[in-house]
């Protein structure tokens, strides 16, 4: 591979972040773009991780900076719409869990992803939460014998999204 996958984050929060210093650290990727509503949040963390272009608008940003993909990583409600942009600005998409919050989202979004032909992937990270790597160690020893079939459930409650998150 010659060159790199060059990628734009929108939300200059906690995950947007970490978004932007794992691209950084990816040797097959670069951050050229970071947005937020807040111009100021994002200008430090691109001033942190080496981003050269902040934007507060996203439509902006697909227009000018050159990524070929997004990572969306803004509060839940935000995701359809700024992943739809970018789909129409034939731009892969990343966007952080949950795809959307309603189910008119859902299939909005599904529809710009499938008439722009562009990838997309929802952000699951939990390899890395102790009872899913426990697990999955378990199961790379063969401590439990051969794996047939998993399930595995994880619960949140609802003040992680509407409470602990400073989204407003």
């Amino acid at each position: 591979m010659n060159s790199k996958l060059k990628m734009a984050i929108v939300g200059a929060g906690v995950w947007g972040e970490n978004h932007a210093k794992i691209y950084q650290a990816h040797p097959f990727a670069e951050v050229v773009a970071i947005c937020d509503f807040d111009y100021e949040k994002a200008k430090v963390i691109a001033d942190r991780n080496g981003i050269p272009q902040v934007y507060s608008d996203y439509n902006e940003m697909f227009l000018k900076c050159g990524c070929d993909a997004v990572a969306v990583v803004t509060p839940d409600y935000a995701h359809a719409d700024i992943s739809i942009a970018a789909a129409n600005n034939k731009k892969h998409i990343l966007v952080e869990k949950p795809l959307a919050t309603t189910r008119e989202d859902v299939f909005r979004m599904l529809d710009a992803f499938e008439k722009n032909d562009v990838r997309v992937m929802v952000d699951l990270h939990n390899r890395w939460s102790p009872p899913f790597n426990t697990a999955y160690q378990a199961v790379e020893k063969g401590d439990i014998g051969d794996v047939c079939s998993a399930y595995i459930r994880l619960n949140d409650i609802k003040w992680v999204a509407t409470d602990m998150l400073p989204w407003w």
